[in-house]
């Protein structure tokens, strides 16, 4: 297992693909919504090792993740005030790089821009929740 440094937590992050959910708060401003972005199985695929490529370029601390057709699930390590930026930067470059692999030169939005963010406190919820992102694909294709 990864180390875990004194001054590290371990985060459930997840972030939807955009315009896939509607938000309160979208209802309550009659925010206009576009076309949904849904990945395909290659899509979910390419995005999977794009995501892999950035984990280990910057020698991320990822205990699992898994890229379903409108979410990610992602288990991080890091210390609160990186997370921002990590969770930021992967949702950047994976934006970057598939629109550079499927040849998108127009304004082009992968991800919604929020994130979710929950701290995985005991042995117990780490263990359910890296079971939960590893076969989250299964729960969903019911």
């Amino acid at each position: 297992m990864v180390k875990i440094e004194t001054n590290e937590n371990i985060y459930h992050i997840t972030w939807v693909t955009h315009n896939s959910r509607i938000s309160e708060r979208m209802v309550i401003y009659k925010v206009k919504v576009g076309e949904k972005v849904l990945l395909t199985n290659v899509d979910r695929k390419h995005i999977y090792e794009i995501i892999e490529i950035i984990i280990k370029e910057d020698n991320l601390k990822v205990l699992e993740y898994n890229v379903l057709e409108d979410h990610v699930h992602l288990v991080l390590i890091c210390k609160p005030e990186d997370k921002s930026n990590i969770i930021r930067k992967l949702k950047g470059k994976s934006t970057h790089l598939y629109k550079k692999l499927h040849h998108i030169e127009d304004k082009y939005n992968l991800w919604a821009q929020k994130y979710n963010s929950s701290m995985i406190k005991t042995e117990k919820e780490l263990e359910n929740v890296l079971h939960y992102v590893k076969y989250n694909d299964l729960k969903h294709s019911h």
